[in-house]
């Protein structure tokens, strides 16, 4: 595979869409990886290691939701030809499997060998691809954030960063709990499992400010 095929490819990844917003998993998931591959990582990682990481990334980046699945994107990946699924049993990757069910098949997932392969040679083709899941999956405000939080080293001059602020003011307004059920655990000083959620997503115009969060516990 060339590169000018890989970048089709990664223009082209089937994402859930709806009126104006796209589903952001894959292409959060296909960051997350990259970012492990231009730190030199191995190609497959366990499921048990991506869940929370990629939660994250969703609660950050994504729409409000009342759960978020990482199990979506990384059993989906496989049926776009470049995510390969490995554990102790083969699991259809068009069926919805539960988080218990992935971990107890010591589920990993990772690029086909001819993609890392071609990766790990080309960091500059990394950086464009991460540069084509931003553009098309996410406003740019929000890039330089995403690339941070998935540890790609790109500097991207001139672009506006979301309010780095805005987690602690709408935790703050909301009392550091959930405004659903009212949560609120801490280890030592640090808030557990609770986050600051856009109610209305960037992608969609939504603004970093108080009226537009809300504080919402996330289950692990």
């Amino acid at each position: 595979m060339k590169a000018e095929e890989l970048k089709n490819i990664f223009s082209n990844i089937v994402t859930w869409k709806r009126g104006g917003e796209r589903a952001p998993h894959k292409p959060l998931l296909l960051l997350y990886v990259l970012g492990r591959l231009d730190r030199k990582e191995p190609r497959f990682i366990s499921y048990e290691d991506v869940k929370e990481n990629l939660k994250h990334l969703l609660v950050e980046f994504g729409p409000y939701r009342r759960s978020y699945k990482s199990s979506y994107p990384f059993l989906r990946l496989s049926n776009d030809g470049i995510w390969e699924l490995s554990g102790k049993n083969e699991l259809d990757s068009k069926q919805d499997w539960s988080d218990q069910v992935l971990l107890n098949n010591e589920t990993y997932g990772g690029f086909t060998k001819e993609i890392y392969s071609l990766l790990t040679k080309d960091r500059k083709l990394i950086r464009e691809l991460a540069g084509i899941l931003l553009e098309q999956n996410f406003p740019e405000t929000m890039h330089q954030d995403i690339l941070n939080e998935v540890g790609l080293g790109i500097e991207l001059a001139g672009k506006l960063s979301r309010d780095p602020q805005f987690r602690e003011r709408i935790l703050r307004a909301y009392e550091y709990r959930c405004a659903v059920c009212g949560f609120n655990v801490r280890l030592g000083n640090r808030l557990i499992a609770v986050e600051a959620a856009h109610i209305k997503w960037h992608q969609a115009g939504g603004p970093d400010q108080e009226e537009n969060g809300i504080a919402l516990y996330h289950a692990s």
